[in-house]
C-alpha cells in the first residue's frame, strides 16, 4: 500500500528527474517497492544515468542522492543511488542475493532506454543452479554457529554468544529462504521476508523470537531441532560441517570470493 502523501512525493520526484535529460530512467525501490512500507517510510529511488556520468559520480564519491520530502509528510525524504545500465548488466551477470532483492521488485517510474523491464525481470529471477551445494554449505554454517553458541555459554563469553546466536538464526533463515527459492534480502528485512514465505517449520518465528530474548541452551536446541528436522537438507549425502566452515570462512580470502552470508 502506497500512502497518498508518499504517492504525491513519488509524483514530484518523477517529474523532477524526467525534466533532467541526464537521467535515463528512474526506479522506485526500497520498502515501498517491496510492500513493507508504513506511513513514515522514506522514498527510495535508483537514478539511472549514463556510464560516463556514473563513473564521474563514482570518482567524486557522490554515488547517493538525498532530498527532503517534508513538503509532503513530516520526516519524509528521498534516498537515492546513482546507477547505470552497465551496473545493472553486472548485477544480472554476478550480483549477489541482497542486490538482486533490492532491484528485483523495483517499479519503473520512467525509462527512456526501453531496456529496464526485461533487465529487472531477469535480475529478480531466482537461480536454481547449485541449490543442493548451497543447502549443504548453509547447513554447515548453521551447525558451526550452534557449536559456537555452546562454546560461548561454557566460557561465559557474551560477545561470542550474541554473535553466534545471530549467525545461527541467519543461516537457519538462509536454508528456509533457499527452500522457498527466495532471495536473502540482507538483515533489515530478513525477519519480514522469512515470516512471509509459505514453507517453513511450524512455529519458527516464535522460536526465533524466544532465542533472541533469552540466549539459553534450551532455546538454541529448540531452533536447531526445528530447522534440522524440517527436511533432509543434504538428500542423504554425507558432509563435514567443519570442513565447509574452514572453506567458507577461514580460507575465503584466498579465493577472493563473496562471503557466504551474501552468496
Amino acid at each position: 500500500m502506497i500512502y497518498l502523501h508518499q504517492q504525491k512525493a513519488i509524483d514530484y520526484i518523477t517529474d523532477k528527474f524526467r525534466k533532467d535529460d541526464r537521467v535515463e530512467a528512474l526506479l522506485l525501490s526500497g520498502s515501498i517497492a517491496h510492500g513493507f512500507n508504513d506511513a513514515k517510510s522514506d522514498v527510495d529511488i535508483n537514478i539511472v544515468v549514463s556510464q560516463e556520468l556514473y563513473e564521474q559520480y563514482k570518482k567524486n564519491q557522490a554515488m547517493t542522492y538525498w532530498e527532503s520530502a517534508a513538503d509532503f509528510y513530516e520526516g519524509g525524504y528521498f534516498d537515492g543511488k546513482y546507477i547505470s545500465l552497465a551496473y545493472l548488466s553486472l548485477v544480472l551477470d554476478k550480483g549477489n542475493e541482497p542486490t538482486r532483492f533490492a532491484l528485483g521488485d523495483s517499479e519503473i517510474l520512467f525509462d527512456r532506454t526501453g531496456r529496464l523491464d526485461t533487465m529487472l525481470k531477469c535480475i529478480g529471477r531466482y537461480d536454481l543452479a547449485g541449490i543442493q551445494e548451497r543447502a549443504i554449505r548453509f547447513l554447515s554454517q548453521f551447525e558451526a554457529w550452534k557449536w559456537y553458541c555452546e562454546e560461548a555459554i561454557k566460557r561465559n563469553n557474551q560477545y561470542l554468544l550474541d554473535l553466534s546466536v545471530s549467525k545461527m538464526i541467519l543461516f537457519g533463515a538462509r536454508l528456509i529462504l533457499l527452500d522457498n527459492q527466495t532471495f536473502f534480502p540482507y538483515h533489515k528485512w530478513l525477519m519480514t521476508v522469512l515470516e512471509n514465505v509459505p514453507h517453513k517449520p511450524d512455529g519458527l518465528m516464535p522460536v526465533i523470537e524466544a532465542l533472541l530474548a533469552e540466549k539459553s541452551q534450551e532455546n538454541i536446541n529448540c531452533l536447531y531441532g526445528r530447522i534440522k528436522s524440517y527436511k533432509d537438507w543434504t538428500n542423504g549425502s554425507d558432509y563435514s560441517w567443519t570442513s565447509h566452515f574452514v572453506y567458507d570462512v577461514e580460507t575465503v580470502w584466498m579465493r577472493q570470493e563473496e562471503f557466504i552470508e551474501n552468496m
